[in-house]
């Protein structure tokens, strides 16, 4: 039979516990040193890894602070764009003043304005004053094209202006050859002035002209507002242009017209500056002629003179 000892079971016991706490002795401070370098390098490289994205993002400004040149250099001023300039829109109505007469009146910038010794034959309408001797101002042509498509020819407005006639003879007229009797004419309004109207259709073969006459007395004068619609009937197949419509825009104008008062010397100084348009050739022979009767006159009235009877007794 086998007798165990316990010595040596507790010596075997003793000697494994000392080897055991002999390695524990040795390789845990390696162990934990390894550890410790381990957590040094993975902070050394977290660090290098930040310092590294942050030297990137940093980056471009460096660049562009090299590519910038000193301050000391002194930098060209860059002159300011210039501002573009706004169009400014023109009105669609022109206005014409005539400050001899004193006679104003707007229209259409797109119509045709003749003034003065500019008047063509075109533009010049036959006046229906009770007798000769009006002044032709000025004319407004609307432009040919206005009624595409129809019989429409022309139409026209025509300023006159007659200062030797009296106010009665003012609102009476003679047109086309008609002496005053055979002409009615009527008192009606237009826009804030009252005129004397008379209208006339006047056929000359394929073309026929339809006037309007507003006759307002004012200024010692009579001024004559002439408005004239032409058709023609050449082309065939053509629709008949709307005379009422193209009166009203004549009539539109009208309504715009303004006469200023005058004193008396400026009336004289427009029928002055009427005179003035004539050739200097011709007035030069006027004032010969007017010379001529003078001395005639003088010398007949010297010729008829009666000598003077004795008295009766």
């Amino acid at each position: 039979m086998t007798t165990i000892n316990p010595n040596s079971i507790n010596g075997n016991t003793n000697f494994k516990q000392i080897e055991s706490d002999s390695w524990t002795s040795l390789y845990l401070p390696a162990i934990c040193a390894a550890i410790l370098m381990a957590g040094v390098l993975f902070l050394a490289v977290s660090c290098s890894k930040t310092s590294t994205s942050a030297s990137n993002i940093s980056a471009p400004p460096q660049q562009s602070a090299a590519s910038t040149p000193p301050s000391s250099t002194p930098t060209a001023a860059v002159p300011d764009k210039p501002k573009k300039a706004t169009k400014k829109h023109r009105p669609a109505n022109a206005t014409y003043v005539n400050s001899a007469y004193g006679v104003s009146f707007s229209y259409p910038r797109k119509y045709s304005l003749q003034t003065g010794d500019k008047l063509s034959a075109s533009t010049s309408l036959p006046t229906a004053f009770l007798k000769s001797g009006g002044v032709q101002v000025a004319a407004v042509d609307m432009p040919a094209d206005s009624y595409p498509g129809t019989d429409f020819s022309s139409a026209l407005l025509n300023v006159s202006v007659h200062q030797d006639v009296t106010s009665d003879e003012c609102m009476q007229y003679g047109a086309g050859g008609k002496e005053a009797a055979e002409v009615k004419p009527v008192t009606g309004k237009l826009g804030s002035k009252e005129y004397s109207m008379f209208e006339q259709i006047i056929g000359e073969g394929d073309r026929k002209s339809d006037l309007k006459y507003f006759h307002l007395f004012k200024n010692n004068a009579c001024y004559e507002f002439a408005l004239d619609v032409d058709t023609t009937d050449k082309a065939e197949n053509l629709a008949l242009v709307d005379r009422g419509k193209v009166f009203q825009k004549l009539e539109a104008i009208l309504r715009t017209a303004k006469i200023k008062d005058l004193q008396p010397t400026e009336v004289e100084n427009a029928g002055n500056a009427a005179e003035i348009a004539i050739p200097a050739a011709e007035v030069k022979a006027a004032d010969v002629k007017t010379a001529e009767v003078k001395d005639e006159q003088t010398v007949k009235a010297q010729a008829v003179t009666p000598e003077r009877k004795p008295e009766q007794k």
